[in-house]
């Protein structure tokens, strides 16, 4: 759970509880305490429950989605909910007289926070139609979340030879691209690990959106990446990676504080693949080119 998003979740949390604080004044200033004989306890655990689980889910969606339209439809829906739900709570301890006011107060916050929470479950639900598209340039054919990296959010080394290995099985054609950034420690030692750590995750996010669907990039190790790039021939993989080389040339990373722009470039290097190859010595082919490249540069 991201409890990092619970301050930008602040007058949400607070409209829930005052809403919350609503309804318990409205009961209590319109009606008269039940004798302890006179209270359903049964009745108290169910309508409780309700209660007690919309509060749950509040949380929940505090500490799962950022702030936004879709968020903040949720919150009111599950609010308008979670007051009807207090105030059905509430009468198996408050006595109110019959045909009292409140009764219809209670019953139409309810099917109001139902339609809107629907409604709210649709968008995100198209929300999720395109996350998913994004996911696809993540990913292979599983998800493995036990397997991703927590600083880029790209899957790990393990994940890629695993998937390496099913590649070089599968297809005819594969070509397997390593890229490095250049001069990465300098810019830890300047600015710090958690700019660099942020560096990775900014860039990983360019080198996706200059990929395609059918391909694959994971984080190998520290700053260096790996992308495996199916039924590609090398002409078309070098294409690939003079592309991806030439948008981080101009990204212009800004950095914390200063804001100043910190411009990087890229190392790579190229195999091809064939059906023989073994995953380790192929990974070590492709670390001895890199280093090779970079030595003649």
């Amino acid at each position: 759970m991201n409890y990092s998003l619970l301050p930008f979740h602040s007058k949400r949390i607070g409209l829930v509880l005052c809403i919350a604080l609503s309804a318990i004044l409205l009961s209590v200033s319109q009606g008269e305490l039940k004798t302890w004989q006179e209270i359903s306890w049964l009745d108290i655990i169910g309508e409780g429950g309700v209660a007690v689980l919309t509060l749950v889910w509040l949380f929940f969606l505090f500490v799962s989605r950022p702030p936004g339209r879709v968020t903040d439809m949720l919150v009111l829906g599950l609010s308008c909910f979670m007051f009807s739900a207090l105030l059905d709570l509430l009468d198996e301890f408050i006595r109110q007289s019959s045909g009292h006011w409140l009764s219809v107060v209670e019953s139409i916050p309810a099917p109001f926070g139902m339609i809107m929470m629907t409604w709210a479950l649709y968008q995100w639900h198209q929300e999720q139609l395109t996350l998913n598209e994004q996911l696809r340039r993540r990913e292979a054919q599983s998800r493995q979340h036990h397997q991703v990296d927590w600083v880029t959010r790209l899957y790990d080394a393990d994940y890629l030879r695993e998937h390496l290995a099913k590649q070089l099985q599968a297809s005819h054609s594969l070509s397997v691209l390593m890229l490095d950034i250049d001069n990465f420690d300098q810019f830890n030692r300047r600015y710090g690990s958690q700019e660099g750590d942020r560096l990775l995750r900014e860039m990983s996010e360019l080198i996706l959106m200059n990929i395609r669907q059918s391909d694959l990039v994971c984080r190998y190790a520290g700053d260096r990446f790996i992308i495996l790039l199916p039924d590609t021939p090398r002409a078309t993989a070098i294409t690939l990676s003079a592309q991806i080389k030439e948008s981080i040339r101009h990204f212009a990373f800004k950095t914390f504080g200063t804001g100043e722009a910190v411009f990087h470039t890229l190392s790579s290097a190229l195999v091809s693949a064939v059906n023989t190859d073994q995953v380790e010595p192929l990974l070590q082919r492709l670390n001895r080119q890199l280093e090779l490249s970079r030595q003649g540069s």
